[in-house]
């Protein structure tokens, strides 16, 4: 009976240990915090690489489904908590869709080790009228060990109304 139950909790130790996920990665909006119909702003987010073992994380994707006429300007990474010298990240800002991917092209694990975290930032103009309101983001894992080495998830934004402004609502701020 000793025996059995001290099999059991080495393989329970064992387990978690050769998993190797990226489960509890997330991405969180920095900000702004609000936005309003056809301005442009500096979206700023922070990846959080929380994988409880050793897998990295390869390319991070962010999309803007805000609706026609959302364009991501341009971007970049920061490198806030990665071991200096290391990042080799090739970012890709496809305007039109519009979606930012930061991609590891050096052919290695990744560029986020599973203690690590790094700002993104991307400069996007929102269209006059918007049909969505969430973000979506992506996060890939370097795909050894077990799975997932993919997750997903949605930032809501809150907007703020853009007021009309009339003829008659502009000349009655002067009177």
């Amino acid at each position: 009976m000793k025996v059995l139950a001290i099999a059991l909790l080495v393989l329970a130790l064992a387990v978690p240990a050769a998993a190797r996920d990226i489960a509890n990665a997330t991405v969180t909006l920095l900000s702004p915090t609000t936005v309003s119909p056809g301005n442009t702003y500096m979206f700023v987010f922070f990846v959080q690489n929380a994988s409880p073992d050793a897998e990295w994380i390869t390319n991070v994707e962010i999309h803007f489904p805000f609706g026609p006429g959302t364009t991501a300007n341009q971007g970049s990474m920061g490198y806030t908590l990665i071991a200096t010298g290391r990042p080799s990240w090739t970012m890709t800002v496809f305007p039109t869709v519009p979606t930012c991917v930061w991609a590891d092209n050096n052919g290695g694990y990744g560029e986020i080790y599973s203690t690590e975290g790094t700002d993104v930032w991307v400069d996007v103009t929102l269209p006059p009228v918007m049909t969505g309101t969430q973000i979506q983001w992506e996060l890939w894992g370097d795909g050894f060990g077990a799975a997932p080495h993919y997750v997903t998830g949605y930032i809501n934004v809150i907007v703020t109304a853009v007021e009309e402004q009339t003829w008659t609502a502009i000349k009655s701020m002067y009177r």
